[in-house]
C-alpha cells in the first residue's frame, strides 16, 4: 500500500510539474469532461485559459459555470443546429417524476426549496392567465413547458398546468407522470462570471431557471468599465427552454450560427452600461447567422419585452444573416438609447405581438437594409399601440432601404412607419429631448395581403415639440407598393404641423410630397425576385476598379438587373451573368446597389458598402 501511495504521489507530482511548466510557457491545458463530472467544480479547479472538451451526455448543473479569462467550452462531437443537434447537453433542471405521489386529485412533489429571483417582475407583465411567468421556475413534461399558475393558495389545476407552493416547498401538477420525463428547472444560469475571451461552442443548453429581464442563461452580468466579461463567442449551440432569455449580450460578444428557440421570454436580451461614456463606445457586438424562433413560451406581455431580440443602450451593434421567426413578441427591438446599429440581410417573419424591426427612443442613426420582413404584427388583445414591419419611434437617423415587407390582414399591424411622439427626454447624459429627425425610407418593396389595412408613412403625434418634423426627416421616395386596390387609403404624410395624420390614397400621398418617384400597382399576389451582390464582399476596400457581381432569380424569370452607385444608375443588364465594372470612383465610402426586376415588373434591391482608396 505504501508503494502504491508513493507511485500515485510520484505520478501526481509529474503531472503537476508538467502543468506548471506548461503554464510558465503559456501552454493552454485541455480537460476532458465526461457524464457524471461536476462541470462547475472542474472549471473552478483549473486555471484560466483551459479548454474543456465536453463529451456527449446530459450534465445537470447545480450551480452556474463561472468562467475565467480565455476559457473554452466545446462539445466533443461536432454539431450544426438546427440541422445537426449537439449531444453534449447542459441542463438546469432536475428529474422529479419518480418522486411524485398522488393525493387523490393532483400529483405532488415535496422538498422543492428552489426559488429564484423574480427581478421585480409582476403578474401584470404576464399575459392574462399566465401570471406564473413572473417566476423563473418551470415544469417540463417530455420537454414541453407546462403553464405555471399564479395563486396564493392551491388552485384548480388542469392538464398541462402546474402550481408551486413556494411557502411549503411543494410542486403540484395534474398529469400522470408514469412513462414520462418530468423535470423542474432549478439552476439560474449555465455560464456566468467575468472572464474575458470566453468561447462556448457545440453544446445544447436548456431548462435553466433564468429570471426575466436582463440576466440571460448565457452571458456575463456586465461591467461598466468594459474590461471584464468581454469578448465572448457563442457559436453552434442549441439554446432552448430557459425561462428568461437564452443569451445576454455584452461588450464585444459574437453570437454566431446558433439555434435559439422556445425560451420563456426572449431569444437574446441585454445591452451595455447606461454610463454616458461606455454607452457610446462601439459595442462590437455581432449577432449573425442564427435561427431565433418560437420564444416567449411563458407568455410575457410583448410590451414588457418578449420575442426574438431586444437590446438596450448598445452602440454599433451588427445583426446580419439571422432568421427570426414565429416569436411571440417583436422580431428585432432596439429600445432606449441604442446608437447606430446595422441590421442587414435578416429574415424576420411571422412574429406576433410586436414589430419586425423596431428602433425606439434611440439615437444618432441606424441602418436597416436587405431584410425580408413579412407578416409581423400585433394579433394579441394586450397590444394597444401600432407595430410595423420596420418602424422608427421617437428616434433619429434610421435609413431604411432595399427591404421587402408584407403587411398582413391583422389589426394594428403596419408596414413602414416613422413616428414623432412625445417620449420625453433621454434619461442618460446629455439628457436630450427625444425627437424624430434624419429618418428616411426609400427603394423598399411593400406588399399588402387581401383585406390588410396597415399603413405606411410618417405620423406626427407631438406637434408642440416637433413642429418641423416633416422638414427634419427625408420624404419617403422610390418605394414600390403592391396593393389589392389603388383606392385604399393606407398612406400617411401630412407634410405640415397639423398632427392630423390623414389617411391617403397613393395619389394623395404623392400630392403631399411623398414618394414622388415611387410607384403603386395591384400586383400584390406576385412573387418577388431574390437578389444579392456576391462580389466584392460588403465593406471591402477597392484600390482601383472593381467588378460588381450579382445573383438574381425568380420563378417568373429575371427581366433585368440595374446597378447603382450612390443611387445613381450606372448599368442595366438583361441576362446572366449580372455584372458591372465600377471605375473612376471617388475616394471614400460608396453604396453599391443591384436592383432586380422579375418578368411581372416587381423590383427588389440589394446594397453593400464599398470603400475606395
Amino acid at each position: 500500500m505504501l508503494r502504491h501511495f508513493f507511485c500515485w504521489s510520484s505520478k501526481r507530482f509529474i503531472w503537476l510539474l508538467i502543468f506548471l511548466c506548461g503554464a510558465a510557457f503559456g501552454y493552454a491545458a485541455t480537460v476532458d469532461i465526461h457524464p457524471g463530472d461536476n462541470i462547475p467544480n472542474v472549471v473552478s479547479a483549473n486555471p484560466a485559459g483551459t479548454t474543456f472538451i465536453i463529451y456527449p451526455g446530459t450534465y445537470r448543473l447545480q450551480a452556474p459555470i463561472i468562467t475565467k479569462d480565455n476559457d473554452t467550452f466545446i462539445g466533443q462531437i461536432a454539431c450544426a443546429p438546427p440541422t445537426v443537434s449537439c449531444p453534449a447537453i447542459l441542463s438546469g433542471s432536475r428529474v422529479i417524476g419518480s418522486l411524485a405521489t398522488f393525493n387523490g386529485t393532483y400529483y405532488e412533489v415535496t422538498g422543492q426549496s428552489q426559488q429564484g429571483p423574480t427581478d421585480g417582475v409582476t403578474a401584470q407583465k404576464c399575459q392574462p392567465g399566465w401570471g406564473g411567468c413572473q417566476y423563473p421556475e418551470d415544469l417540463f413534461v417530455d420537454g414541453v413547458p407546462l403553464q405555471h399558475i399564479d395563486s396564493p393558495t392551491l388552485p384548480k389545476i388542469g392538464s398541462g398546468q402546474w402550481w408551486f407552493d413556494y411557502a411549503n416547498n411543494i410542486i403540484y401538477f395534474y398529469d400522470n407522470p408514469a412513462g414520462h420525463v418530468v423535470e423542474t428547472s432549478v439552476t439560474t444560469n449555465a455560464f456566468a462570471g467575468l472572464g474575458n475571451n470566453v468561447t462556448i461552442s457545440q453544446l445544447t443548453i436548456k431548462e435553466f431557471a433564468s429570471p426575466a429581464g436582463n440576466p440571460g442563461t448565457i452571458g456575463p452580468p456586465g461591467n461598466p468599465t468594459l474590461t471584464q466579461g468581454i469578448h465572448w463567442t457563442i457559436q453552434k449551440c442549441e439554446i432552448l427552454l430557459n425561462h428568461g432569455a437564452g443569451i445576454r449580450v455584452a461588450y464585444r460578444m459574437q453570437i454566431l450560427n446558433n439555434y435559439i428557440h422556445n425560451n420563456g421570454q426572449l431569444g437574446i436580451t441585454g445591452g451595455m452600461s447606461t454610463d454616458a461614456v461606455t454607452r457610446t463606445t462601439p459595442s462590437l457586438i455581432v449577432i449573425a447567422n442564427n435561427v431565433i424562433s418560437y420564444n416567449n413560451y411563458a407568455h410575457f406581455v410583448p410590451q414588457f419585452g418578449a420575442g426574438g431580440i431586444k437590446v438596450c443602450s448598445a452602440a454599433s451593434l451588427n445583426l446580419h444573416g439571422n432568421t427570426i421567426t414565429h416569436n411571440d413578441g417583436g422580431g428585432i427591438h432596439f429600445d432606449m438609447s441604442d446608437i447606430s446599429p446595422t441590421v442587414d440581410g435578416n429574415t424576420v417573419t411571422d412574429n406576433t405581438g410586436g414589430g419586425g424591426i423596431v428602433y425606439e427612443v434611440s439615437l444618432t442613426s441606424a441602418l436597416f437594409r436587405n431584410n425580408i420582413s413579412l407578416r409581423n404584427g400585433a394579433d394579441l388583445t394586450t397590444e394597444t399601440g401600432p407595430t410595423a414591419d420596420v418602424g422608427s419611434y421617437a428616434s433619429a437617423g434610421v435609413q431604411t432601404y432595399c427591404n421587402v415587407l408584407q403587411i398582413q390582414n391583422v389589426a394594428h399591424t403596419h408596414g413602414l412607419l416613422v413616428v414623432g411622439s412625445n417620449r420625453g427626454y433621454n434619461p442618460y447624459s446629455p439628457y436630450e429631448y427625444l425627437t424624430s429627425t434624419g429618418n428616411a425610407f426609400h427603394h423598399n418593396t411593400v406588399f399588402w395581403t387581401p383585406g390588410a389595412t396597415g399603413l405606411v408613412g410618417y405620423f406626427l403625434n407631438d406637434t408642440t415639440n416637433q413642429p418641423d418634423f416633416f422638414s427634419e426627416n427625408e420624404a419617403p421616395d422610390y418605394n414600390m407598393y403592391h396593393l389589392p386596390s389603388l383606392s385604399q387609403t393606407v398612406f400617411v404624410y401630412d407634410n405640415n404641423s397639423s398632427g392630423q395624420n390623414t389617411l391617403k390614397s397613393f395619389a394623395q400621398y404623392q400630392a403631399a410630397g411623398a414618394d414622388i418617384h415611387g410607384s403603386a400597382d395591384t400586383k400584390y399576389g406576385s412573387s418577388y425576385p431574390a437578389v444579392k451582390i456576391t462580389a466584392p464582399l460588403n465593406n471591402s476596400t477597392v484600390a482601383t476598379s472593381a467588378t460588381i457581381t450579382a445573383a438574381a432569380s425568380d420563378a417568373t424569370g429575371i427581366a433585368k438587373v440595374e446597378f447603382f452607385v450612390d443611387w445613381s444608375l450606372q448599368s442595366t443588364v438583361t441576362s446572366s451573368p449580372y455584372t458591372f465594372d465600377w471605375t473612376n470612383a471617388a475616394t471614400g465610402a460608396h453604396t453599391i446597389t443591384a436592383m432586380a426586376y422579375n418578368k411581372n415588373g416587381i423590383g427588389v434591391c440589394y446594397a453593400i458598402t464599398l470603400n475606395k482608396l
